[in-house]
């Protein structure tokens, strides 16, 4: 991580401060250091923590920048969306990569890599492979969606300690987008409950009429930043099958995961 250095003279008065302070914070993060604490982020940019955390503020709410619960600060979905700095060379695929080509070799079922954002309380797709079959779910990358309903969100949730969960559950928006959406934060618990305890979570049908899915959490620091999944039309994935692949993803995310330590 470099530390900051004024970049603004006589030869650059035509910059406006706050945007090149603004680009010093974001240009902080690494493959290295892909979460960042308030006080890094000051001593990158120089500035005290109060004008940094200023700026961080700004940065998070035109989605640029996240926080997660734990307080870390890392670059934000937004960046995806605009097609810039969130790519393949993006601490989640690094995590999963192996993963995802795995599971689609195995299932040819389409397979996601979405990360999540405990600010706003949702989930945004940034990888994926296309299911091999004719009949297959499509689901873009770049799109971003609300927290409560399916496999994603859920199994995100279950990583996260209980009671930490509980509270994020608590401020969570439940919208129908089918007639099996989850709309009751009580039976939402029910499940997150269930896919800590299983180590996977799966949907059938809650996100996308037809559709089922599942999907393991992905960790950095202990931290669940979002998850990889699984998703098929619901005639190809039962229950049964949704849980031969969850036990799947999470024997090739430990596998991934070991190979990485060593």
């Amino acid at each position: 991580m470099k530390q900051g250095q004024p970049r603004m003279g006589n030869a650059d008065r035509h910059q406006v401060q706050s945007v090149v302070r603004a680009m010093d914070i974001m240009s902080s993060f690494s493959r290295i250091h892909p979460r960042l604490q308030l006080s890094e982020l000051a001593d990158a940019v120089g500035l005290p923590r109060s004008s940094t955390r200023r700026l961080a503020l700004t940065l998070i709410e035109g989605g640029f920048l996240r926080q997660d619960a734990g307080g870390f600060y890392s670059l934000g979905g937004r960046l995806l969306e605009l097609g810039g700095l969130v790519s393949n060379s993006s601490t989640l695929a690094a995590l999963t990569a192996r993963s995802m080509r795995k599971a689609h070799e195995i299932t040819g079922e389409t397979i996601l890599v979405a990360e999540v954002s405990w600010i706003d309380q949702s989930t945004l797709i940034t990888h994926k492979i296309e299911g091999l079959h004719a009949l297959s779910v499509t689901s873009p990358v770049g799109k971003r969606t609300t927290l409560g309903n399916g496999c994603i969100g859920k199994a995100a949730l279950s990583a996260l300690p209980e009671d930490e969960a509980d509270q994020v559950l608590a401020r969570t928006s439940l919208v129908p987008r089918t007639s099996q959406s989850i709309t009751d934060p009580q039976v939402l618990a029910t499940h997150v409950a269930r896919a800590r305890a299983k180590g996977y979570a799966i949907e059938t049908g809650e996100f996308l009429e037809g559709c089922s899915g599942v999907a393991v959490p992905i960790l950095t620091g202990g931290r669940p930043v979002g998850a990889i999944g699984i998703v098929a039309p619901s005639s190809r994935a039962g229950v049964r099958q949704l849980d031969s692949w969850g036990r799947m993803l999470l024997s090739l995310a430990n596998d991934e995961k070991r190979e990485k330590r060593a």
